[in-house]
């Protein structure tokens, strides 16, 4: 296949699967307004938490099976196997599973006195606890339809649960539940969608018990546990030291605008799920690291238009989706958004790692990220409050981006396009900082973002073959 047909293809299964995933965070984003309206910041802040709860839970329940099936199929060469494989995985996902979730609902009132002050903490923490157990039964048929590159069932799927679940939100929360009814519909949601993704499981998993797949499976997918770990760390660890030194509705105010500016995300959800499987795939053909390198130029080039778009944006549409009483969290927006592409950078960077199958590396590169933003939210948030724990994520991801890249480049040396790179970071750099100067009124920096091709055009980024094609499409259109 040709490099254009190797990136229409790796574009494509990204808008499918990737769609999924950002569903979700699109459907959050745009409950926005409800959760303003109806929820207190206090309570945001309440959410927040939970959040860092839920995400660190589901790591845990996981214990890195759902990388380690993912990675060990593609080793194995028989059908049989492969089911062998799926069932192994499903019987002791659903057994671990369920002795963690017996413990967290024991823990429940430990848990809710260290996170949350509220009395419905007991309950919130096992209802989240309960979401994420469902969860788990998700992992393997999700994984097989992606390996099956079934994507417009994957998707489907997907977006049903995402629309049961904003219905869910918007009635419940509307009605006055509150924190409950959030965390409630995300249980059902979640289980109505393990049900439906039942027939997968049953078709492609065969009820046998291999020891020696499971170990497989384990040996890749457990380092990535403490990995894990360590990246929520990095992501939300600011979330409770903010709640130390500040108040909870400025939790709540700092959350807001962390959402609006890791809608950054939405890229790099979409992206990451084709990514993967693209990359073990070409890594071993000939020429398959310069043709990484090359797709990686090009999707890094998407990466910062997405963050030049939230950076300049995000700020006016969080004021125009919001109550007043959370307009002070704008300024966080471009910041975060700024933390957000070095993780997409992070992506594109250290693919080494997986290809080698080396994770152990994983969990040395995401602590010391994980160390860098915990220090630096103690020195910063104390004199500086959610701007401060802002600049710590952006100092964390630039950490993880360096050592990771510097791993995988041992491991998997790309011949990277740094020209071209460094012209992709100067004409955002610029971008913005026009995009600043020119105004406060939102089509003036609307229009500010169009330099940002065209200064990519005056510094010679592009390539004869590229203007060719760029051309061709332009005819086309």
């Amino acid at each position: 296949m040709s490099l254009g047909g190797q990136l229409r293809k790796l574009l494509a299964h990204s808008a499918v699967y990737g769609a999924a995933d950002v569903l979700g965070s699109v459907v959050n984003f745009l409950l926005v307004p409800v959760y303003t309206a109806f929820l207190a910041p206090a309570q945001y802040g309440d959410l927040a938490l939970l959040l860092l709860f839920a995400t660190v839970a589901k790591i845990v329940f996981r214990l890195g099976l759902d990388a380690g099936f993912f990675r060990i199929h593609y080793t194995l060469g028989e059908a049989e196997s492969q089911r062998r494989l799926a069932g192994s995985v499903l019987v002791f996902a659903a057994g671990a599973g369920a002795l963690l979730f017996a413990a967290t609902w024991l823990g429940a009132p430990v848990i809710a006195r260290a996170l949350l002050s509220d009395p419905a903490g007991e309950r919130w923490i096992r209802l989240a606890a309960a979401d994420v157990w469902v969860g788990t039964f998700a992992h393997v048929p999700l994984s097989l339809l992606r390996i099956q590159e079934r994507p417009q069932l994957f998707s489907a799927l997907s977006a049903g649960r995402h629309l049961v679940n904003a219905l869910l939100k918007v009635a419940l929360v509307a009605a006055g539940w509150g924190v409950t009814g959030v965390l409630l519909s995300d249980l059902l949601a979640t289980g109505a969608f393990v049900l439906a993704l039942l027939p997968v499981a049953v078709r492609h998993a065969r009820p046998a018990f291999s020891r020696a797949l499971l170990r497989e499976a384990l040996l890749f997918g457990l380092p990535k546990v403490p990995h894990g770990l360590l990246v929520q760390a990095l992501n939300l660890a600011d979330r409770k030291i903010l709640d130390l030194f500040a108040t909870r509705a400025e939790v709540g105010l700092y959350q807001l605008g962390y959402t609006f500016g890791t809608s950054v995300k939405f890229a790099l959800s979409a992206f990451e799920p084709a990514w993967q499987p693209f990359v073990y795939a070409e890594a071993e053909k000939p020429g398959g690291p310069a043709t990484l390198a090359r797709i990686a130029t090009y999707v890094f080039a998407a990466f910062l238009a997405v963050g030049l778009g939230v950076a300049v944006l995000g700020p006016d549409l969080l004021r125009l989706m919001a109550d007043a009483a959370f307009h002070a969290a704008a300024p966080v927006v471009p910041v975060v958004a700024l933390a957000y592409v070095l993780h997409g950078a992070f992506l594109l960077g250290s693919i080494g790692i997986g290809i080698a199958r080396a994770a152990r590396y994983y969990p040395m590169v995401t602590a010391a990220a994980a160390a860098a933003n915990i220090g630096a939210n103690l020195v910063l948030v104390p004199r500086f409050g959610m701007m401060g724990a802002a600049w710590s994520t952006v100092l964390a991801y630039a950490v993880m981006l360096a050592l990771g890249f510097a791993v995988s480049r041992r491991l998997y040396p790309m011949p990277l396009e740094w020209g071209r790179l460094a012209r992709l970071v100067l004409a955002a750099g610029a971008t913005y900082g026009a995009a600043v100067l020119l105004g406060r009124g939102t089509l003036v920096r609307a229009a500010a973002l169009g330099l940002y091709p065209l200064l990519l055009a005056a510094s010679g980024f592009l390539r004869e073959g590229e203007r060719a094609a760029l051309r061709r499409l332009a005819g086309r259109a």
